[in-house]
């Protein structure tokens, strides 16, 4: 737990320290500025792109969220067939009469 905690903080400073480098090259560096309308800029957004972009956002978040949590349910519910398979006495699956008394004591 404590080394995932380290590789965590360690990744989340690295992050941080190339986010610094790369905001410093944008403000430091050369930039020939060809138009002032911001329609035109890669580095200014008008509020319509800006709305547009955090609605990709939000719309491929819940999307990427929505099917993990799909997959998720669909994998715990294989792994509790599993389980309650494996529980089981070693019966013969061909053998119904033996599966039939086996569900029968469990409810």
């Amino acid at each position: 737990m404590r080394r995932g905690l380290l590789i965590l903080a360690g990744l989340v400073a690295l992050i941080i320290f190339g986010g610094g480098l790369t905001s410093q090259l944008l403000t430091e560096a050369p930039i020939i500025i060809q138009s002032e309308n911001p329609d035109a800029s890669v580095f200014k957004a008008t509020p319509e792109q800006a709305n547009q972009f955090i609605i990709w956002v939000v719309f491929v978040l819940v999307n990427v969220v929505g099917a993990g949590l799909t997959l998720a349910l669909i994998f715990w519910g294989g792994n509790k067939q599993v389980a309650t398979a494996r529980a089981m006495p070693n019966a013969n699956p061909s053998d119904e009469n033996a599966l039939e008394s086996d569900r029968s004591t469990q409810t």
